[in-house]
């Protein structure tokens, strides 16, 4: 599943000021239960006087993916096929 989300460098021991739209890719289950991801929308708010458009999506087996969570596995997955994980922006 592909999806873009909020990266913050707080995540990773930052100072919590830098944040911006990156895009990932996820596997399309849940990694809790294994049961079908929700799908990505597109939806549109507002962060320090800036408006950026960000995926949300609802998982029917009820588990939440944080945008955290949802980074740290796609991470993982591209460790685990050799790719770069350098943190790319994606600005609207």
């Amino acid at each position: 599943m592909k999806a873009t989300i909020m990266y913050r460098n707080n995540w990773f021991g930052g100072d919590g000021w830098t944040f911006y739209p990156v895009k990932i890719e996820i596997a399309d289950n849940c990694p809790v239960c294994g049961a079908k991801r929700g799908e990505p929308h597109p939806r549109s708010y507002c962060e320090d006087g800036e408006w950026y458009s960000v995926d949300n999506w609802e998982n029917p087996c009820g588990h939440i993916d944080s945008y955290q969570m949802a980074y740290r596995e796609h991470l993982r997955l591209k460790e685990t096929k050799g790719e770069d994980t350098t943190v790319t922006p994606f600005f609207r």
